[in-house]
């Protein structure tokens, strides 16, 4: 067996190569590490000399017949960094044109393009002066460019040359000049980039212990490490966590904590990591599930269950219990004898509003919407159960002003629609949760959570987070929430610190997208221009700094204005995808309704196109083919290659049956959420984004 001294790790290059590969090949591949993790230097390995390598500590290795493996085998210490995987003459191409080498100020490992097969930085256009043309080459050092590839960083003179250097650079050193470029000063680069007091540049055991190394290498320690990796190598954001989103995971906190980010940032990600960082290094041998993972809704319950089970071990997942907070809510009631059950069924809904308008007031004249609106808005949201109470609470932002005698005589529907549901043993989810905030304050229950994780916090209302706060003792470690109002799909406002949630001083924000092109995430980000967002306590926030690093084509928003043209569209859309090589489980059609969902699916079908329609009951499994279908709601939290949005008729559109003169703060919030469900919609997208507005009669 392997000795502990001795470190083997693998790189993310070489976890894309081997996703790249013919499944046949794997096999061996995953053979041949198993046997090179128990011993690296036995006889069997095949150590072979690339001899015009440009890193002299290269070696390739024989997987079979036609692959090998390149692996990098440092001069200091029992180290071994498994690169790259390809075919024969693939594979040593790949090893003559790139260099390992550790950062002389960062301490990390770099991969990059070795200079001496870079082409020769050209000269720079006429009237056109480098982009980093006011930063010394020490600072640009600073900033993680290695001292060979300088020039060709100096002669960057536009964005389009900044892009080609993508491919040659270290992953950190691009980043941080793409980032200076976009905005951002060197010495706030600086601030965020760790620099240890001392390198030694021949020390890749150490080198392998940093955040920034982690980004791109993991180190094996077990077999079963092994296993879990090669048998999902796409997905790279289960090991390789960004140094930002580290920072925020591995570390205790004195108090509550909240993420904000963009979409595609990793907040999901960096509040899974946190699950399985306290499971691993705070309760492991605890007893029930002292971790709670709370989110929204049933199907984003589902899919981080299945996502943790690729990242924690089976005693690690047993000590974290993810939960739809609506289940979870209901579970606390009914140990404690709870008898009405909650009412998600929108027709139920429909049908207690019916009957409650018959208590309209003569001379008040709203619409039906106003009492909906204002019940959601007010009612339920201030826990309003008398008159007095409604007397009493703010309607600030409601945008239609009420006098005293008119909230009188408005208060019957209020108490009409309650004594609906309360015929149907039926309860509002809002209410259900103060009567299990109450129940667990009345009976001092101790739910044996010590830990939680929070997702989505944005589409929580202030009566669940209310709860959640209360099912946890404040303390150390306590709560991690994530969330990002400007993907807030549902129209819960809430101030963390008026629900008892202090994070002063614990507020932290990720930047960088790592999902979308910078061409989409433009895009979706100018859906919300002119819309009032929030930080979830109080405060306004916006998405100053959020970058995309990537690139790709601009995103196809059209208006058609039949049926006809947006199909004949879409067709051509997925034609051309399939010639790019997207597959059609990587494409989702995206509608507004579960109807429009039907309705879309059964077209394709009859296209001849295979269809996955994804609805809260089925999981975005991979594995099966199709193209997706799903409504804007269904796609929060996926990603996909390509992302189609049809048959949508803009936020004005959607929102039109709040009257702006009748209800106008019903009518802004409408209009804020179909934006925000757009934004969310088009940010699933990895790199093609086809918008087909349609402008019927």
């Amino acid at each position: 067996m392997m000795q502990r001294s001795v470190k083997v790790a693998i790189s993310d290059d070489f976890l894309r190569c081997f996703a790249a590969i013919p499944q046949a090949k794997q096999k061996s591949v995953v053979k041949f590490v198993t046997r090179f993790r128990e011993n690296p230097t036995s006889r069997g390995i095949n150590y072979e000399k690339i001899n015009d390598a440009a890193d002299a500590n290269m070696r390739s290795v024989r997987i079979d017949q036609d692959y090998r493996g390149i692996i990098l085998k440092p001069d200091q210490g029992d180290v071994y960094c498994l690169l790259w995987v390809d075919k024969h003459d693939d594979a040593y191409d790949w090893a003559r044109r790139h260099k390992v080498a550790i950062h002389p100020d960062a301490g990390n490992i770099q991969v990059f393009e070795s200079s001496h097969l870079v082409a020769e930085a050209p000269a720079p256009a006429p009237k056109r002066t480098s982009l980093f043309g006011k930063l010394k080459d020490r600072e640009l050092v600073r900033l993680g460019v290695p001292e060979e590839l300088l020039p060709n960083v100096r002669a960057a003179d536009s964005d389009e040359t900044l892009d080609g250097l993508q491919a040659q650079l270290p992953a950190d050193a691009w980043e941080y000049l793409f980032l200076y470029n976009a905005g951002e000063s060197y010495e706030a680069l600086i601030a965020d980039r760790e620099l240890p007091p001392k390198v030694d540049t021949a020390d890749f055991s150490a080198a392998l212990e940093l955040n920034s190394t982690k980004r791109n290498f993991v180190v094996i320690t077990e077999d079963s490490d092994l296993q879990a990796l090669l048998s999902a190598p796409l997905a790279a954001w289960r090991v390789f966590l960004h140094p930002s989103q580290r920072k925020l995971v591995e570390r205790d906190w004195n108090g509550p904590v909240r993420v904000l980010g963009g979409a595609g940032t990793g907040k999901t990600v960096a509040a899974m990591h946190r699950a399985v960082w306290l499971a691993r290094n705070r309760y492991a041998g605890a007893e029930g599930k002292p971790i709670l993972f709370a989110t929204f809704t049933r199907t984003l319950a589902e899919d981080i269950r299945f996502q943790l089970a690729a990242i924690a071990s089976p005693a690690e997942q047993a000590l974290i219990d993810v939960v739809n907070v609506d289940q979870w809510a209901v579970g606390i009631l009914k140990r404690f004898g709870y008898r009405p059950r909650l009412i998600f069924d929108e027709r139920e809904r429909r049908d207690a509003w019916q009957r409650a308008y018959t208590r309209k007031p003569d001379g008040v004249d709203f619409p039906n919407s106003f009492y909906h609106t204002e019940f959601e808005r007010v009612v339920l949201a201030q826990g309003c159960e008398t008159l007095e109470d409604y007397l009493k609470a703010s309607r600030v932002g409601r945008g239609v002003s009420l006098t005293r005698a008119q909230r009188q005589l408005i208060w019957p529907v209020f108490a009409e629609y309650r004594g609906q549901l309360s015929a149907a043993n039926l309860r509002e989810p809002e209410e259900a949760y103060r009567d299990a905030l109450a129940i667990l304050k009345k009976e001092g229950a101790a739910l044996g959570i010590r830990s939680m994780i929070i997702d989505e916090t944005q589409d929580l209302s202030p009566a669940a987070l209310a709860l959640l706060r209360a099912a946890v003792p404040s303390g150390i470690n306590d709560m991690f929430l994530v969330g990002d109002a400007h993907q807030r799909i549902y129209r819960h406002r809430v101030t963390l610190s008026k629900v008892g949630i202090d994070i002063r001083g614990r507020g932290r924000r990720l930047l960088v997208n790592y999902r979308t092109t910078d061409e989409i995430r433009k895009w979706a980000t100018a859906r919300l221009e002119g819309c009032s967002i929030d930080d979830l306590d109080g405060q306004a926030d916006s998405l100053r700094g959020y970058k995309s690093l990537t690139h790709g084509p601009p995103p196809e928003a059209e208006p058609v204005t039949s049926r006809d043209t947006e199909c004949a569209a879409i067709l051509d859309a997925l034609g051309r995808l399939g010639s790019e090589g997207v597959p059609e489980s990587g494409i989702c059609l995206v509608v507004r309704t579960n109807g429009e969902a039907d309705e879309y699916s059964a077209w394709l079908a009859r296209s001849g196109r295979v269809v996955r329609r994804l609805d809260r009951d089925t999981p975005d499994d991979q594995n099966v083919p199709g193209v997706r279908v799903a409504t804007m709601h269904r796609v929060k939290g996926l990603e996909f290659d390509a992302v189609i949005i049809a048959g949508y008729r803009g936020p004005e559109q959607v929102a039109k049956s709040f009257a702006e003169e009748e209800d106008a703060g019903a009518y802004v919030d409408a209009i804020t959420t179909e934006r925000s469900l757009l934004h969310v919609a088009a940010t699933r997208a990895k790199r093609f984004l086809m918008v087909r507005q349609l402008t019927l009669a």
